[in-house]
């Protein structure tokens, strides 16, 4: 089994009649593949206690949007022990996205360290996508370009904001604090795509 490029002309004299669609080009066995570029924004931002922060990413793309993304991490690294670990509440503002039905999102994240530190939000702008090849059959190259689409969703402003959490205890003098802040570095991330199709051709021997 060979999958030539969509660009690849097609002899009519070894087309079957019924591979025609009805004005929607070839039916047949399709290779799908995507290629897939990523973008993302840094920053890192020092808070101290119940400080907040507001974190913005505009959006603007030609091509179709997989997802996006927005995971910020901390590494408390400067207390006396357990106990007194450093973390944050996120809350995000999908308000001015402008097409799309996509929900706010908020978590609670520590600065330990680790898998489990820090937290990460997503919101798949288009549905089922994973990035995976996969062989599409009875269908056209149209139909199945129609059907992996964001349908123009997800252009526009993502935000967040950042609240601080320090947990640190007193000094031994008085008044004095250990710990009073926390750097925290804020990735935002998108993933866009093209998505490549490819007729299956059976050679047989």
């Amino acid at each position: 089994m060979i999958a030539f490029p969509s660009y690849f002309a097609v002899i009519p004299s070894l087309i079957d009649d019924e591979m025609l669609g009805s004005g929607n080009g070839i039916k047949g066995e399709w290779m799908v593949s995507f290629e897939e570029t990523t973008e993302t924004l840094s920053e890192t931002i020092n808070l101290a206690d119940d400080e907040v922060y507001d974190t913005f990413f505009d959006v603007v793309s030609e091509t179709n949007i997989a997802y996006v993304e927005l995971s910020i991490s901390c590494m408390d690294n400067d207390d006396p022990g357990p106990g007194f670990t450093d973390g944050m509440e996120v809350v995000s503002d999908v308000s001015g996205v402008n097409q799309g039905d996509f929900e706010d999102q908020s978590e609670e994240g520590t600065c330990n360290g680790g898998g489990n530190s820090g937290i990460t939000m997503r919101w798949d702008v288009t549905s089922n996508y994973t990035g995976d090849n996969i062989t599409q059959g009875d269908t056209t190259q149209q139909e199945i370009l129609n059907q992996w689409t964001d349908n123009g969703f997800g252009r526009g402003t993502w935000a967040a904001t950042v609240t601080a959490d320090i947990i640190s205890p007193p000094a031994p003098i008085v008044g004095d604090i250990v710990d009073s802040d926390e750097d925290y570095e804020i990735v935002w991330t998108i993933v866009s795509y093209t998505v490549i199709v490819e007729p299956v051709i059976e050679i047989m021997n």
